[in-house]
């Protein structure tokens, strides 16, 4: 199942193993359900916000007391990351597949079978130190064959401005994470 021959729009592009979920609903959400998604889809992403924040700016040196200030924030990243595990121990994430998001759209390979024109929602765990899902109402626009699973593509909508550009920023940050490790590799690999 090789989620590269699924294809999404424009721009930058978040392409992940990530914990997904689909579901086919028969009717169409309520505008105080979507209101309700809404607002729960901004807290979710401004926690992750404040998390990638925090993890772009702990590597830097500040100050003669940053050595302390790392110290305990090792700490306090061990105590999100302990505090994680025992939530997914009694709320199991759903099994991880390959995603690609972008701020208007998704598309991920499973085996689950969807139909062009199908009405949903796609539960999405976006980060590990973040145990609630992003849920997003949307219409499956493509469902593609693939060799062992179906490579399914859904648009998400009317998302709302807010909630399209802290997924902008999050996407980029992980874009710029990602150029950045594949540049450490390469400088580190003695072959280069």
């Amino acid at each position: 199942m090789d989620i590269n021959s699924c294809s999404l729009g424009q721009g930058l592009v978040y392409e992940d193993m990530l914990p997904l979920n689909w579901r086919k609903l028969e009717a169409r959400h309520t505008p105080l359900e979507l209101a309700h998604l809404q607002e729960n889809n901004e807290e979710v992403l401004r926690v992750i916000g404040v998390i990638d924040e925090y993890l772009s700016e702990s590597g830097e040196e500040h100050a003669p007391l940053s050595q302390e200030t790392l110290r305990v924030e090792t700490k306090l990243n061990l105590l999100i990351t302990l505090v994680g595990q025992l939530i997914t121990l009694h709320y199991p994430q759903p099994p991880t597949k390959p995603v690609k998001l972008s701020a208007c759209d998704i598309e991920w390979v499973a085996d689950d079978v969807a139909r062009v024109g199908d009405y949903g929602i796609v539960e999405l765990y976006l980060s590990p130190r973040c145990q609630r899902p992003l849920v997003f109402p949307g219409t499956v626009v493509k469902m593609d064959e693939l060799a062992g699973g179906h490579c399914i593509g859904m648009n998400f909508g009317e998302l709302g401005d807010l909630i399209q550009e802290r997924l902008e920023k999050i996407i980029f940050r992980h874009h710029r994470r990602s150029i950045a490790l594949a540049r450490r590799r390469a400088s580190n690999d003695p072959l280069s």
